[in-house]
């Protein structure tokens, strides 16, 4: 087994960091030091734990290379049964006694995530007290924010935040999230006897300036008093920046012994937040903070190890106790016995709403249409999107180099509104704006179908069509209009990872990169002081997430990537509003359409 995992090493089936990881633990046990690497390897590809299924169906490293299974199946010998097996050595417990790695319920863990995954839904449980509140005063508040008799689940949403001390919200592109997160705010000051303390947060910085476009929204001069709208939140933070966490070491300046003060923390974009940042969350708070998480369960997984809101939302959802939809039924006067299913409820699932209603889409809608089609897997739906028979949906095959080719065309083509902005010199905020209009994404860095190669390729069309002009600065290559994207968070600059800028040159002369803020401000850098961008023709999937643009076009790579799979289609898919086209090979799209993360 040591030979032939150094062999995948060297065949980058896995990486050096599996190796060595289970050359620690198996202690030469050949099934050990198999059940590490591929924990491991699978720890990395963001799975919190493997069920024991994992390796009685021989998926070792989620591998499609028969020959290396084979070699495997080989060295094992015989028929195994992996729990027995497993729990007969020392570096393996059921969690009652640290090892590196758990074997608990049919699933094997590495120890921290084990750990973490236990912490986490054990605050969940300790927070899982009702808010003794005014029902007449609350229904009151919420019939005054929702005006419509018909069951609106935004306004459900609100009375759980009200009823409980943590509630996840859920829903997909146009499902009324952000005006939830409005009626939230306003609901839970109006309905305080005292001024409260509320933070908003998110896991971007492109996420958190959204937020504070919300922050400033005139709808709290409608229903706040002066006195009320001390308890408005001053601005959004990343969560890094909340929790106060080190680069290095990853420590959290709020923890369990040093408590954020608040009364309410709200979280948006919580599909982005891992398992362990999760647990760091629910550490520094008290169990007083009022806990409020908002995203789209549909969407990617975080990059970072084990998406817990996928776990959260394999509960039970809209699916609540007989108490709580009492208690929903009081404050928002609807009639739900009929409505919401009453099979078994977890202390969980009276914290989950999902909203349903799209307000963004029309029901006839193409992009919610294909959208719907991927998450529910409706093969023939996406099948006929090769016909172009979807509508506002373009599916354009990229099977050769002439479609190749074509392609970059026709990207270039769709920015023609934004550099006839440029030459007739409109304001830099028409110019930011036009090109936020249509945006390029890739799944992959790397290769014909990746970000890098793609800039690189748009820029020289552009520059054969005479769109461009080169000149250099620093030894890097500038042009008016070039997008920019920051990829690290600079306060000082006021720039965070993610923010898209486009170049343009002063009054004086100097060659600066223009950001679009809140307010419609307009930040302006010099080139030579910027530092930690991209090119931003096109963008990778993972960057545009939280964001929306009027036309978007997805290009997936020519070859069936690990990376590929229906959230990262969904995701690319409903970042667009009105317009979507796909670059594509059918077989390809197909595959990845159908394929899960778990």
């Amino acid at each position: 087994m040591i030979i032939l995992l150094k062999k995948a090493v060297k065949l980058k089936i896995i990486r050096p960091i599996d190796f060595y990881f289970s050359q620690f633990v198996a202690q030469k046990n050949t099934i050990v030091m198999l059940v590490a690497a591929c924990v491991s390897y699978e720890n990395n590809k963001g799975h919190i734990f493997l069920p024991i299924k994992y390796f009685e169906k021989n998926c070792f490293f989620s591998s499609s290379n028969e020959n290396f299974i084979k070699k495997i199946l080989i060295i094992l010998k015989k028929k195994i049964n992996w729990s027995v097996e497993l729990l007969k050595h020392a570096s393996i417990s059921n969690g009652s006694i640290p090892t590196p790695l758990v074997l608990y319920e049919k699933k094997i863990y590495l120890y921290k995530m084990w750990k973490s995954e236990n912490n986490i839904f054990n605050h969940l449980y300790i927070k899982n007290k009702k808010n003794k509140i005014n029902f007449i005063k609350c229904s009151k508040i919420l019939d005054n924010l929702f005006s419509d008799k018909t069951i609106n689940f935004q306004k459900i949403a609100v009375a759980l935040t009200l009823i409980n001390s943590i509630t996840f919200i859920l829903g997909g592109p146009g499902t009324g999230k952000t005006t939830t997160i409005l009626k939230i705010i306003i609901a839970l000051i109006k309905s305080s006897k005292t001024e409260i303390k509320i933070q908003l947060s998110a896991p971007t910085g492109k996420a958190t300036t959204r937020l504070n476009q919300i922050i400033n929204n005139n709808i709290f001069d409608l229903y706040l008093s002066e006195k009320e709208k001390r308890s408005l939140p001053s601005r959004a933070t990343t969560i890094h920046q909340l929790l106060g966490i080190q680069k290095i070491s990853q420590n959290s300046f709020f923890n369990k012994n040093n408590l954020l003060n608040l009364d309410v923390l709200i979280i948006d974009e919580i599909s982005m937040v891992d398992i362990l940042m999760m647990e760091k969350i629910l550490f520094s708070v008290s169990k007083y903070t009022k806990l409020i998480f908002i995203g789209d369960h549909n969407q990617l997984c975080p990059i970072e190890s084990g998406s817990i809101l996928r776990k959260i939302c394999n509960y039970n959802y809209n699916r609540y106790s007989l108490k709580t939809i009492m208690n929903i039924e009081k404050l928002t006067q609807y009639k739900l016995l009929k409505k919401i299913n009453k099979k078994t409820t977890t202390f969980i699932s009276n914290s989950i709403c999902i909203l349903k209603k799209n307000y963004r889409f029309e029901k006839n809608s193409g992009i919610y249409f294909l959208s719907n089609a991927i998450c529910h897997k409706k093969t023939k739906i996406i099948e006929s999107l090769f016909n172009n028979l979807i509508e506002n949906v373009f599916f354009y095959e990229t099977n050769s180099i002439q479609k190749y080719k074509k392609m970059i065309t026709r990207i270039v083509s769709n920015y023609q509104f934004f550099w006839e902005k440029i030459y007739k010199k409109a304001t830099i905020k028409e110019i930011i704006e036009s090109f936020q209009d249509y945006q390029v994404l890739c799944v992959l860095h790397d290769g014909l179908f990746g970000v890098n190669i793609l800039n690189k390729k748009l820029e020289e069309n552009m520059y054969q069509k005479n769109m461009i002009k080169y000149f250099y600065i620093n030894g890097e290559q500038w042009y008016v209009g070039k997008p920019v994207m920051i990829t690290d968070n600079n306060k000082y600059l006021d720039v965070f990872n993610g923010n898209i800028g486009i170049t343009n040159i002063n009054k004086n002369g100097v060659l600066q990169v223009s950001f679009l803020k809140e307010n419609n401000i307009i930040n302006n850098i010099p080139v030579k002081i910027l530092r930690n961008y991209k090119t931003a023709w096109a963008i990778t999937v993972h960057k545009a997430q939280g964001s929306e643009f009027m036309h978007t076009a997805l290009i997936l790579p020519d070859f069936n990537s690990h990376v590929l799979n229906k959230d990262i289609l969904y995701t690319g898919i409903t970042r667009s509003r009105k317009i979507l086209s796909i670059f594509s090979d059918k077989e390809i799209f197909i595959k990845t359409a159908l394929k899960n993360t778990d």
